[in-house]
């Protein structure tokens, strides 16, 4: 889809991006604030893998890029099947990490990979976060071993309201096979809500006060040693694929 850009009022162009003018529609009618997504974005020559953020009257107040993409090579074993993706062969990567003024607290916005980034998550807080909402569709391969560890993994890191939002699982085993399981972990990284793989409605209470008592109970912030994580700061220095990835992905950027 072709994506107005923030801050355009005016609705997207239902036949350029038919999921954006959706997702304003829903927001001007039930007058409430929507993380969508992802959605492929064309931008030029190339495509994003995108999440929209729309406030009550149904303006894109942001638009998340996804920063890291999804390329993996998993070997099978006697537990689990192989799996392969190599999202770069499509997608082109977001460039900047994606922060919104909520009228209660900063929600910081990520997909899906993206969360299984400490640094990431971390930078978020940094800039003020109190909530990170990760829309995500994890695969039966991964799901079942991550979804709910790295949710929990990154409310503790960043002592953040977590929210990983999942499609359910299609009935058609010919279609891709989400995990589903959309969770919402509280800074203690206590699971406070876990869907199923069903589709569903959940609510649940945000206490953003919790957030500043955890911040305060145990102050990681100020307990931190620079002056030895920073020479180390990055660790694929010495990761011969890694540099790989960096040059092929400085290429692509040219």
């Amino acid at each position: 889809e072709r994506l107005p850009a923030p801050g355009v009022t005016h609705p997207p162009d239902q036949a350029a991006a038919p999921t954006a003018r959706l997702l304003t529609d829903l927001a001007r009618e039930h007058k409430v604030w929507i993380v969508g997504g992802s959605l492929p974005e064309l931008d030029g020559d190339r495509v994003y893998n995108t999440c929209l953020v729309l406030d009550p009257r149904g303006h894109i107040v942001a638009r998340h890029r996804k920063v890291h993409l999804f390329d993996i090579d998993v070997a099978a074993t006697a537990t689990r099947p192989a799996m392969k993706f190599k999202e770069s062969d499509v997608l082109s990567a977001g460039e900047s990490p994606t922060l919104v003024k909520l009228p209660w607290c900063m929600m910081g916005v990520g997909i899906c990979y993206d969360v299984r980034f400490p640094e990431y998550a971390l930078a978020l807080r940094r800039r003020g976060a109190k909530l990170l909402v990760y829309p995500g569709a994890f695969n039966m391969t991964t799901g079942p071993a991550h979804w709910t560890v790295l949710s929990r993994g990154r409310a503790n890191d960043a002592q953040c309201y977590v929210a990983m939002v999942s499609p359910s699982r299609s009935a058609d085993p010919k279609d891709y096979q989400a995990w589903g399981h959309s969770t919402l972990v509280s800074p203690w990284a206590e699971v406070a809500v876990e869907a199923e793989h069903q589709p569903g409605e959940w609510v649940a209470e945000v206490n953003l006060s919790e957030v500043d008592r955890i911040r305060e109970s145990v102050p990681t912030s100020y307990q931190k040693r620079p002056d030895l994580y920073v020479p180390y700061a990055d660790d694929t220095a010495e990761d011969e694929h890694a540099s790989s990835a960096r040059r092929k992905r400085g290429r692509a950027a040219r």
